[in-house]
């Protein structure tokens, strides 16, 4: 399998894992409308709020899903470059570098937390 090939199977885990998390989302959503439509007053328009909703979710994943894009041709670059400079690098450092890179790149604090540790791991 090429490099190329297997760069383009990782973009699409991470393009499927959006896409399941925003379903698993809205299901979540769906269910939790379903168990209040039974407590709130009659005469409300679920229709409306149901689009409000369905609104905010759409956004706030756009926005989670935007921040959170590894871009893994830039990782393959860039560890490929730290390889080239230093071929004795060790699999292990290379992770280390993988962390501090996508720690570096990333704007999603979540994700910038959880690369971090990681990297601490990898001491």
């Amino acid at each position: 399998m090429t490099h190329d090939k297997k760069l383009s199977d990782v973009t699409q885990k991470i393009d499927d894992f959006n896409d399941e998390t925003k379903l698993n989302l809205k299901l979540h959503v769906e269910h939790e409308l379903h168990d209040h439509r039974k407590i709130l007053p009659n005469g409300l328009s679920y229709g409306n709020i149901h689009e409000a909703i369905e609104h905010e979710v759409d956004q706030r994943m756009d926005k989670f899903t935007k921040n959170t894009k590894l871009k893994p041709q830039e990782l393959y670059g860039y560890l490929e470059l730290k390889l080239a400079e230093d071929p004795s690098l060790s699999k292990r450092q290379l992770h280390y570098l993988a962390y501090d890179h996508l720690a570096n790149e990333t704007h999603n604090r979540f994700l910038k937390k959880m690369f971090k540790k990681l990297r601490r791991r990898m001491r």
